[in-house]
């Protein structure tokens, strides 16, 4: 099999995310307050028993008393859920990405044979044969790219190993292309369905929301604004209200994790533009700006947001705003949230800063159209 086939088999789906044993933390508080013990019933209610055992079997006992599987999944429902969420988006993948690559493999052998020539010769001639030696320009923009790694050595001293990734990267870009017309001459398709995820039933509350009201497809995310993932969701949030225009809206709940010392003084500052009619112009500029949230950043942010200053600040110090992001706290540790950014999709748990096709495949299987 051609090296450029095999290249990326087996991957699995990433789950970037701020999480709260990135720094050792415990559970995140919006307050000094300790946040109540999570209630897991709508957890408990839909997690799948893989164990085929019922909710009164007895998993633990004593003299005097015992633990059924039920006390078992309103303890630790959501967590189940999660597990079994990351499971089967990590199977699709990388079933989807498998059966990919032997198509790939297959459209490759079948148009070689048309030929009458070995796959690598095709592969030689279509891709490595057709592809331009990088441009000066391209090896310094590699270079740059790799100070880091390099540290300092001149270019000079490394143009060939850079020069070679240069030409690799344009000759997997040749492939892809010259695969897509393959798959498009011959009508190959990758069919692998999608699975039927667990779903919570989330609460958008009387948080933030962005989109059509009577949308068909909600996404409720928890997140927050110090942490860079949020920030790369934040841009597939804001591609799929554009391309879904209609189809969906998302509804913002605060995830402050407790080791962004910046994060809680954000959440305040974007839920005070909320009571102006300004919310999602702050929170834009937030989401923009993670690096720079200090004080005088955010009051700066609310001047160019138009807001009153004087109410701005004077809300920033009412208790009740604190509170509320202690609930939304509250209700995303309930639901098994532990890391930002964390999505609902019509109640289907996703973890993490994924790509917009994870979104994409299950919004259009909620419309109908996967």
């Amino acid at each position: 099999m051609p090296k450029l086939i095999t290249a990326g088999l087996g991957l699995l789906l990433a789950l970037p995310a701020c999480d709260t044993q990135d720094a050792g933390a415990g559970a995140p508080q919006a307050t000094q307050t300790t946040a109540a013990a999570p209630q897991q019933t709508a957890a408990a209610a839909a997690t799948t028993q893989a164990s085929g055992l019922t909710d009164d079997a007895v998993v633990a006992s004593w003299d005097g008393g015992n633990v059924t599987y039920g006390d078992l999944k309103n303890q630790i429902g959501s967590h189940l859920i999660q597990m079994e969420v990351e499971y089967l988006t990590n199977r699709y993948q990388t079933e989807s990405q498998a059966a990919d690559q032997l198509l790939t493999q297959k459209l490759i052998e079948a148009e070689a044979e048309k030929r009458g020539i070995s796959p690598d010769d095709l592969v030689k001639a279509e891709v490595e044969d057709k592809t331009e030696p990088p441009t000066e320009d391209e090896i310094q923009e590699i270079y740059q790219a790799m100070q880091r790694q390099l540290r300092g050595r001149p270019l000079e001293e490394v143009r060939g190993p850079i020069t070679q990734q240069a030409l690799q990267r344009k000759q997997q870009q040749r492939f892809s292309e010259w695969v897509a017309q393959l798959k498009e001459a011959t009508g190959a398709k990758v069919t692998v369905p999608f699975p039927d995820l667990p779903r919570l039933d989330v609460s958008v509350d009387d948080d933030p929301m962005i989109g059509n009201k009577d949308a068909p497809v909600t996404i409720v995310q928890f997140a927050e604004y110090q942490c860079p993932y949020c920030g790369r969701a934040n841009d597939t949030m804001e591609r799929i209200l554009k391309d879904y225009d209609g189809k969906v809206r998302m509804v913002f709940r605060d995830f402050p994790l407790s080791f962004h010392d910046r994060a809680i003084p954000a959440a305040i500052a974007a839920n005070c533009a909320d009571k102006q009619g300004k919310y999602w112009e702050m929170h834009d500029r937030l989401m923009s700006n993670q690096r720079a949230l200090t004080d005088s950043d955010l009051e700066s942010y609310a001047k160019d947001a138009g807001l009153d200053l004087a109410a701005w600040n004077e809300c920033r110090q009412d208790p009740a705003i604190a509170a509320e992001i202690n609930a939304d706290m509250e209700a995303g540790a309930a639901l098994g949230v532990s890391g930002t950014p964390a999505f609902f999709v019509n109640g289907i748990m996703l973890s993490g800063a994924l790509p917009y096709d994870m979104f994409a495949q299950i919004i259009d299987k909620e419309l109908g159209e996967g």
